[in-house]
């Protein structure tokens, strides 16, 4: 996990310089159908990459995004009845069978399908009408993150190009997650004995950083066997909240400007009751902990999920050896999930 961590700055660059043919095809699907909708088919940490571009596809190209619901085909076996549509299914492995027979079911009804793997030779790869191979190689750890942020960065490059907006500077985005894993390498063992006697955590972002926040309480939960949740912070006060007694961990996610002030909101209340917040990236006023702090600067909401999810994967690695745990291979869990 911690070499796997690492790697992620030079993988964006390769991936960025070596996909741009597939990354423009994707686009090209998109540009050429004119979809009346997107739909995103995903699992897992796969599905937080999902959530992040569905924020995207509304701000980039003002289409309506859903999440698909794959037990709607494998279990109920509704037939659904699209509109002009396009099914971008993003997987590590491109195996778990309810996403394959959803995608199949799409593209049976005439759905065009664009297909994220790590897995090339996949049967998701041979579902789709555009493949894009987000470059990361093997992933031995059953933790996801370089795997993670690649999806990250294969959506926001695919919607990106589909907009025609400016493109994005992959060489200086990988600089700034140089320099925030190089800034949360010591201080993630400092704070991982706080968080390693936590028996719950909480965290909360919003628009496009809800997805930092999910992710992050994923993390945790696999690889520390804490009891973590992820929210936006608008649906945090709505329950979430009251699991926020005197010393709970608070990660608010708020480094780029959109949804500051709703996740300033949110931590106004938990610190009232007697949260230990941390806030990732950003310093926030009466915040008094902030991971990797001063290591970029302001991100907009699009570039902000792929730099504020580093640290919370450092400081998980050494958590998790802390509590004597094996990151690489929590108890229980399998790389490939296959869902039906």
């Amino acid at each position: 996990m911690r070499s796997e961590i690492a790697e992620q700055p030079d993988l964006w660059i390769r991936f960025a310089g070596e996909q741009s043919a597939g990354i423009l095809a994707a686009a090209k699907v998109l540009t050429d159908s004119r979809p009346e909708l997107l739909i995103f088919a995903a699992r897992g940490s796969s599905d937080h990459a999902a959530q992040y571009a569905q924020y995207l596809a509304h701000s980039m190209l003002q289409v309506p995004a859903m999440l698909a619901t794959p037990s709607s085909i494998t279990v109920d076996s509704v037939r659904l009845a699209y509109p002009r549509s396009v099914i971008i299914a993003v997987s590590q492995s491109g195996e778990s069978p309810d996403l394959l027979e959803t995608v199949a079911d799409a593209r049976g009804r005439g759905v065009p399908v664009v297909a994220i793997t790590n897995a090339p030779q996949s049967p998701l790869a041979a579902l789709a009408d555009v493949h894009v191979d987000i470059m990361a190689g093997a992933e031995l750890s059953v933790a996801a993150t370089k795997t993670y942020t690649s999806e990250l960065l294969a959506l926001l490059l695919v919607l990106t190009r589909a907009a025609g907006t400016r493109p994005v500077d992959v060489h200086a985005l990988a600089a700034g997650a140089w320099a925030v894993l190089g800034a949360s390498e010591v201080e993630a063992a400092d704070e991982a004995s706080a968080l390693a006697v936590a028996d719950r955590l909480l965290a909360v972002g919003r628009g496009p950083s809800t997805s930092s926040a999910k992710e992050a309480a994923l993390k945790l939960m696999e690889t520390c066997a804490i009891s973590a949740s992820g929210w936006s912070a608008a649906d945090a006060t709505h329950g979430p909240l009251g699991q926020v007694v005197p010393g709970t961990p608070v990660l608010a996610f708020a480094a780029a400007p959109g949804g500051r002030r709703s996740v300033e909101d949110f931590v106004a209340l938990a610190t009232a009751n007697g949260a230990r917040v941390v806030s990732v990236l950003s310093p926030m006023e009466g915040v008094s902990s902030t991971w990797a702090e001063d290591a970029v600067g302001p991100l907009s909401g699009a570039l902000a999920p792929l730099l504020e999810i580093l640290p919370v994967q450092r400081v998980a690695l050494e958590v998790a050896l802390l509590k004597g745990r094996d990151p690489d291979a929590p108890q229980g869990l399998h790389k490939v999930t296959h869902t039906r």
